[in-house]
């Protein structure tokens, strides 16, 4: 019994497991079609009750766009996040872009430039990515350009902004219609949108009322332009005329352009313009200033990918043309509008911007449109950013955005332009003055040259004042060097930060060569001065020095200004110069004396009588000296500081007339040897 009641409880647990999982297919299934016909507020909650991790990728894919199509971006990173992690083989670039977006929208830059980097970036484009985010830096440096007010007539629901006729705001609102058969636009759960009019001065005090009943369907109308005489208007609506609808081939009902004409104050003859095609969206016309060219955007093949701006003749309305690359982007580009002053503004998810869709400019050329700008904040967010319009003599306008700080899906604002579009790379000023270092005058036709890196980017000369002044990139090395015609140069170097506008000093000091010379010689008559003080000083050192020597030895005499070694006599033999035996105890005891004053150099000086001539005189007295000087040498002192003269008989002590006239001893006593001392060094 008890098994059998076992058996029959497994069953039922059974039957409902099965149960279960046919309901979350039938779910899924149901949320898949949805989701096909772009019904996306009803898919949701049938992927959320169904969708478990395990599910199918796809349809977990489905549930991520879902979320972003609404702009739930925080449920669309949560599943694209997941998606990424473990079924990356559905992530196609496509998908990845969205997830990059949704972060974005949250102001999650940095993990959003990481995906963009990791995921979408391509080696060859890095640059192109690192320029991009040094524009948007630059962009967001300018401060915000645009104030904004957020106009009475926004409701939780959607209004965006829809053109301008005669005195009349055309705006297009999901504002909800009374009756039985009101329809709901189930891409986000609110009615389909319609065109209305406000007076233009009347913004704030009264409420938006239909703009003309027989333009409105049950289906979307936005986005109307009208001819300068105000009789015809292009706008767009869903593809639908007569009461008849037609959708592409799955199953979607495309949004196209059409035209209508004012005939007793009532639009008539409603006509799809020729170029649309049921199976792409053609969207958003605006019109050039003459009228002849139609502006608008269009998913159609042949673009360059997402939407595309397009332009065509209103005169047939034939052969569209699509405005190039320098426009248009492999995303999105919509919501063109012509100005005054033929200034093309379009919003793009394609172009650097902060999130989503941003407003763009595209400044007129002969052929076409020069790259156009972000036009910055706080008009553009990390939101859509679209429907632009703006008078460009009165700078007043209107945008409109989804951005989260608004009362509901669309906001329109109005807008009042206050400051100039001046996109600038980040740069800060050198401002400096080039003086004369003498005289301290500031010096004109001074040649100033700036090097970042070390490399020569700018160069000027000074004017009247000697000032001057230049632009650098921040975050760099700099160098500024001024030079001058029969000056010195002067050189400062530096580095910028990111500080924009920052004002760095500099002052520059060039020497004259004529200055030069002059401290150059005033240098070396101070240097003149200098040696022969210290000379003096030397010589008075010395002269202590050696009258200490002289009064310390008392063999050092001085005699008739000259300083001696003073010994017993050194005779030698009558015309012979070898020394004799006694003497070499005379010269031992100059030889100690010279050793105790290493640096002591001596003259040795010998001496003869008168007999003889004087030749053979001074001969035999050089034989004397240098026979001294040898046997200083053998006994270990320098020749160098000795130095051996003989004088001969030119020096007697004592005087003979003739050889007979003194005695032996006397001729003996002019034979001698003398030390004289030549330097104390």
């Amino acid at each position: 019994m008890m098994k059998k009641l076992l058996l029959h409880f497994l069953i039922i647990i059974f039957s409902l497991a099965t149960f279960q999982a046919n309901a979350q297919d039938f779910s899924i299934k149901q949320a898949d079609k949805y989701f096909e016909r772009t019904y996306y507020s009803k898919a949701i909650p049938l992927y959320e009750e169904a969708i478990t991790r395990k599910s199918e990728a796809n349809s977990i894919r489905n549930l991520a766009n879902a979320y972003f199509y609404t702009f739930d971006f925080k449920n669309a990173e949560k599943w694209f996040q997941f998606l990424l992690k473990n079924n990356k083989e559905v992530m196609d670039d496509a998908h990845i872009f969205k997830y990059y977006q949704s972060l974005k929208a949250q102001k999650k830059y940095k993990l959003a430039d990481t995906v963009f980097q990791n995921h979408l970036l391509e080696a060859s484009e890095k640059n192109n990515h690192l320029q991009s985010l040094v524009y948007l830096e630059n962009v967001e440096a300018i401060g915000e350009r645009y104030s904004l007010k957020n106009l009475p007539l926004n409701t939780e629901k959607s209004e965006f902004f829809s053109g301008v006729y005669q005195d009349q705001v055309l705006i297009s609102s999901t504002k909800e219609q009374k009756g039985l058969f009101a329809k709901i636009y189930y891409w986000n759960n609110l009615p389909y949108l319609n065109l209305y009019s406000i007076p233009s001065d009347s913004l704030e005090t009264e409420n938006s009322k239909l703009f003309a009943e027989e333009l409105t369907t049950k289906l979307h109308e936005s986005n109307a332009v009208f001819t300068k005489d105000g009789k015809t208007v292009f706008f767009t609506r869903n593809n639908y005329l007569n009461g008849k609808k037609e959708k592409d081939t799955a199953n979607v009902n495309q949004l196209q352009i059409y035209s209508a004409q004012l005939e007793n104050e009532k639009w008539t003859n409603i006509t799809l313009l020729p170029f649309n095609n049921k199976n792409y969206s053609f969207e958003h016309p605006a019109l050039s200033n003459d009228g002849k060219t139609l502006y608008f955007a269009s998913n159609k093949p042949g673009g360059f990918g997402g939407f595309d701006i397009y332009k065509i003749n209103t005169s047939d309305f034939t052969s569209p043309q699509n405005l190039g690359e320098l426009i248009n982007t492999p995303k999105k580009e919509q919501f063109p509008f012509i100005d005054a002053e033929g200034n093309l503004y379009f919003s793009s998810n394609g172009h650097p911007g902060f999130g989503l869709l941003d407003v763009f400019i595209a400044k007129p050329t002969t052929n076409g449109f020069q790259k156009p700008d972000n036009v910055g904040l706080p008009l553009n967010s990390s939101y859509d950013d679209f429907a632009f319009y703006i008078n460009p003599k009165t700078k007043n306008g209107f945008f409109s955005s989804n951005r989260p700080s608004g009362k509901g899906s669309d906001d329109i604002y109005q807008i009042h332009e206050t400051k100039l579009l001046i996109i600038e790379d980040c740069y800060q000023l050198l401002k400096g003055k080039v003086f004369d270092k003498t005289t301290q005058e500031l010096l004109t036709n001074a040649k100033v040259v700036l090097f970042e890196n070390e490399i020569a980017i700018d160069s000027l000369t000074t004017n009247a004042t000697g000032t001057f002044s230049f632009k650098m990139n921040c975050n760099s090395s700099f160098q500024v060097m001024a030079t001058k015609e029969k000056y010195t140069k002067d050189e400062k170097s530096f580095n910028t930060s990111s500080q924009r506008k920052k004002e760095n000093l500099a002052e520059l000091y060039l020497l004259s060569e004529k200055a030069i010379a002059e401290r150059k010689q005033q240098e070396l008559d101070r240097e003149k001065e200098r040696l022969q003080q210290q000379k003096i000083e030397q010589e008075k050192a010395q002269q202590e020095q050696v009258k200490q020597i002289i009064d310390n030895e008392p063999s050092i005499v001085t005699k008739n200004d000259k300083i001696f070694i003073e010994t017993e006599p050194i005779y030698f033999d009558y015309d012979l110069w070898y020394i004799r035996k006694e003497s070499r105890k005379t010269l031992n005891k100059v030889i100690t004396l010279l050793q105790k004053y290493p640096k002591m150099k001596i003259e040795i000086g010998t001496h003869t009588d008168i007999r003889g001539n004087n030749k053979y005189n001074l001969e035999l007295s050089q034989k004397r000296s240098d026979a001294v000087m040898e046997y200083f040498n053998e006994n270990g002192i320098n020749l160098e500081r000795l130095k051996a003269v003989g004088y001969g008989e030119t020096q007697p002590i004592i005087h003979c007339e003739t050889e007979d006239s003194c005695t032996e001893e006397q001729h003996e006593i002019n034979r001698r040897c003398e030390f004289v001392i030549k330097s104390f060094k």
